[in-house]
């Protein structure tokens, strides 16, 4: 393809982001799609301001979601989807 590597870069963020939602979001009591991890991303410019690379470490902040729910609550989306 034509598209510069910062513009592959870019795209990779932004297609990322739809794997950690599944993964990372659940329904509460209050949201039917909360956000249950946090996420870190380092990018990197070289020169001309380009991006160069980007990397992102996901926290996931609940863990114990994964074998127990409150009541009215559902466990991360990811597990729906696979099934």
């Amino acid at each position: 393809g034509g598209r510069s590597r910062a513009q592959r870069i870019s795209e990779g963020i932004s297609l990322s982001d739809v794997v950690l939602e599944a993964v990372g979001n659940a329904k509460t009591t209050n949201n039917n799609n909360s956000s249950r991890f946090g996420k870190y991303l380092v990018i990197t410019f070289g020169q001309k301001h380009v991006l160069t690379s980007a990397a992102f470490r996901t926290y996931l902040l609940e863990k114990l979601r994964v074998v127990r729910q409150s009541p009215g609550e559902r466990n991360f989306h990811v597990f729906y989807q696979l099934c």
